[in-house]
């Protein structure tokens, strides 16, 4: 069919050329006659010219004249004309300028005989015609005249040739045309016939197609709705309708927006308000919304939406799939996550911390075999806290609930910590810890999430190196990384294994009986933190040749610190002028340094350079509060530990907006200059040796009596099982320090925050230390937050003797 149409499109092609061909030819011929005919009477008028002129030379009489004067009237018209005639003939053009020139020179010639017969006399006349010149100049015009005709005549014998060939070959292309077109008959006679048979075996596939689909769309599990561009409902499937409770026809041409608001934003019609809430369909959408019943009740839904392209424009494919009961599963998952992490963190931490101490001797010296029984539960405990804090990690990273607290760091720090902490477990397995000398590496990191992470090469480091062996840790400032990398003389990583290195519960040995044990989720964590800090861990092994550990972090750089015997410098954050010029002056009177600045903002930036040993601050500031300030200096933890004096005219209200925030002294314009010298004074006293006072509240006693014994040495400590006796002991006495737990009997540990606070507006710093692990609701007023069983008693140790510390006056 294709090949007859394009037949006879080359056919009418052809016959439209041939048609044009002949109109040509007749435009041709008529212009060829036209142009003899003006040629002819170009000549005419010269011959009627020189009739007249040859009347009046030899007769005087001026009527002879009337026939010369009309020629030379026309003769210029008609020659322009022939011109024009001529004016795309170049081979015509030379012809037709000799005839304009032979033109010229026969008439100046007639042109000077008649002057003769009328300025001077008959014969003088005679004589010019005699000389014969017009007559040459005649004879000339008649030659030329006949050659332009002769090749007027031979283009036109060429036109009718070529359009007589043209016709020729349109005789033999119909003549072919119509061959062809038998044969397409015939051909089509039997492609119709083949068209019919296979005609009905196709349509009965695209029945068959059409019923599976329609079995695949009704028989699915997930609601299927077709929508149009204005956001209407066309189809809607069989699991759409025991979904939401209606039947198909109740919905059909209704906006979708009954059942699940796809598109609630925006202005417009329904593809750009899609557009402009969910995003570009191309690629599909997949968004968790609300859903409602028929009945006006609401259920969670995932909703795939897709495109669908069809001649009346772009409609929209949604997959409804029903979640509440993974829902129900996720809640379920969390309470027994919850109920893991209290459950299971509190016993062990009173086991753990109990073994540990009797292990330190703090009940005394142990008999031998009582000595190395208590080594092996300690041993085993911790490993068993390992693997819970392992698995609470690892599904605090799927959840995307992993929340680093980033300060400024030294990485040589961070690995010595880390040694500390691991040395004794690598004493056990006979191997040798060394930290390389090298100059401080500043990094911003989490320094507990970090040490996890550095633990982690250590103890698999320390655990496949041969006893004996040493492991090597280095860290160096590179160009724009901090480096540190733990290196072994193991047995080095098997190449099939290294593929598999960072997966969970990846083992290079994993038979039941494996004798280093391990969950093979510490590596998994460890590079999911070192990536949560901008950086990577990445390994180098030669099999049989030991592992190299690499946790790359981006260098960071360190904050000016005061050289020893440097003036203090306090930073005045003042708007008027004169009075931060007042103060600036009290204070270098005084010994200290001070800058001063205007606004919040500055302020701000100021106070993170480290520069600063303190702030005195106005609350009244031209882009932000002064207790917005310190709100912010608290929440950084570059700046949370810088003491702050208020000055300001309004210190009332911000003690009362500020109750939760730790300020040195609040004090009135016009301030008492030696209170203000006093309070400064005071942020570089040196600390007494008052013993400190702390608040323990947990209900768990093992919890309690451990801690005691633990922090026996440096503080007194008040012991609160419940919300109730802590709110007893806070009423008698304001404790230097709170250790929280978070799970009471009776409520939430973080409703004590709002009773920790003196009549003086000073608050008692608090330390978290819980098995729940809640650090985004504790606001501004928690001064750390450590886990059960992730942090050990020595690090709570030294957490409360740091707090203590700067709590003595």
């Amino acid at each position: 069919m294709l090949l007859i149409l394009a037949v006879l499109i080359l056919t009418g092609f052809e016959l439209l050329k041939e048609f044009g061909s002949s109109r040509a030819v007749r435009a041709e011929v008529d212009r060829s006659y036209q142009t003899r005919l003006q040629i002819q009477g170009v000549f005419s008028l010269l011959q009627d010219a020189e009739t007249g002129q040859r009347g009046y030379v030899i007769t005087g009489d001026d009527r002879f004249l009337q026939p010369y004067d009309e020629a030379l009237r026309d003769l210029d018209r008609q020659m322009d004309r022939l011109g024009e005639m001529f004016s795309d003939q170049p081979e015509q053009q030379r012809d037709f300028r000799e005839l304009k020139s032979l033109a010229a020179r026969k008439l100046t010639l007639m042109e000077s005989g008649i002057v003769a017969r009328r300025d001077v006399s008959a014969e003088a006349a005679m004589s010019v015609v005699a000389s014969g010149q017009g007559k040459i100049v005649m004879d000339d015009v008649r030659v030329v005249v006949a050659r332009m005709i002769r090749a007027e005549a031979a283009q036109l014998d060429r036109h009718s040739a070529a359009a007589e060939a043209r016709t020729r070959q349109t005789e033999m292309l119909a003549a072919a045309v119509f061959a062809a077109l038998l044969i397409a008959v015939l051909t089509s006679a039997f492609l119709a016939w083949r068209y019919v048979h296979s005609r009905r075996a196709m349509l009965a596939d695209i029945r068959a197609v059409a019923a599976r689909q329609q079995a695949i769309f009704d028989g699915a599990i997930d609601a299927i709705i077709t929508l149009n561009p204005s956001g209407t409902i066309e189809t809607f499937n069989k699991a759409a309708e025991r979904m939401f409770g209606y039947r198909a026809g109740q919905l059909e041409r209704r906006d979708v927006s009954l059942l699940v608001d796809v598109a609630p934003d925006g202005v417009g019609p329904f593809l750009s308000r899609l557009t402009a809430s969910q995003g570009l369909l191309e690629n599909g959408l997949v968004r968790q919304v609300d859903a409602r019943r028929s009945d006006g009740t609401t259920f969670p839904v995932d909703v795939a939406l897709g495109p669908m392209e069809l001649e009346s424009g772009t409609h929209v494919v949604a997959v409804v799939r029903d979640i509440s009961e993974r829902r129900r599963v996720e809640q379920m998952k969390e309470e027994f996550v919850s109920t893991v992490s209290h459950e299971l963190r509190t016993p062990l931490t009173s086991i753990a911390g109990s073994l540990g101490l009797l292990t330190g001797g703090a009940a005394g010296p142990l008999p031998e075999k009582a000595g190395r029984l208590i080594q092996i539960a300690h041993a085993n405990s911790q490993r068993l806290v390992r693997l819970i804090n392992d698995i609470l990690d690892i599904e605090k990273i799927e959840a995307g609930k992993m929340r680093l607290d980033m300060s400024a760091l030294d990485l040589r720090d961070i690995a010595r910590r880390s040694i500390e902490g691991v040395q004794g477990f690598a004493d056990g397995m006979g191997v040798r810890l060394d930290l390389a000398e090298g100059p401080p590496t500043p990094v911003r990191g989490d320094a507990d999430r970090l040490i996890q992470v550095v633990t982690n090469l250590l103890s698999n480091a320390a655990k496949f190196s041969p006893e004996g062996s040493e492991v090597r840790v280095t860290v160096d400032p590179e160009t724009r990384i901090a480096r540190l990398s733990v290196c072994d003389q193991g047995p080095g990583i098997p190449d099939a294994f290294r593929s598999r290195i960072f997966s969970k519960f990846a083992q290079a040995d994993g038979s039941d009986t494996r004798a280093r044990g391990g969950t093979g989720l510490g590596l998994v964590i460890a590079r999911e933190i070192a990536e949560r800090h901008g950086g990577r861990l990445w390994f180098e092994s030669a099999e049989g040749e030991g592992a190299t550990f690499h946790l790359d972090l981006p260098l960071a750089v360190e904050p000016a610190v005061r050289a020893a015997g440097e003036e203090p410098r306090l930073l005045i954050v003042e708007d008027d002028a004169d009075a931060a010029q007042i103060l600036s002056e009290m204070l270098q009177h005084d010994g200290f340094t001070t800058d001063i600045v205007g606004t919040g903002r500055e302020a701000l930036a100021a106070a993170r350079t480290g520069t600063y040993a303190a702030l005195l601050v106005d609350l009244q500031l031209p882009d932000a509060g002064g207790i917005a300030l310190i709100r912010a200096l608290r929440s950084n933890p570059e700046t949370r530990d810088i003491p702050v004096v208020v000055v300001s005219a309004d210190t009332a209200r911000g003690k009362a907006r500020g109750r939760s925030l730790e300020v040195v002294d609040w004090m009135e314009k016009p301030f008492d200059q030696s209170r203000l010298r006093a309070a400064v004074a005071a942020i570089d006293q040196r600390r007494s040796d008052r013993r400190a006072h702390i608040l323990h509240v947990d209900d768990d006693r093992d919890i309690l009596e451990v801690t005691a014994a633990a922090l026996s040495g440096m503080a007194d400590i008040t012991p609160a099982a419940s919300l109730a006796e802590a709110r007893a002991v806070l009423g008698r006495m304001t404790p230097d320090l709170v250790i929280l737990d978070l799970g009471l009997p009776d409520g939430s540990g973080l409703e004590l925050l709002a009773d920790m606070g003196d009549e003086e507006g000073r608050t008692v710093p608090v330390i978290v230390y819980s098995a729940q692990e809640m650090d985004s609701a504790l606001g501004d007023r928690v001064e750390a937050v450590l886990t059960k069983s992730r942090a050990s008693l020595t690090v709570l140790t030294r957490t409360v003797r740091r707090l203590t510390d700067d709590r003595r006056p």
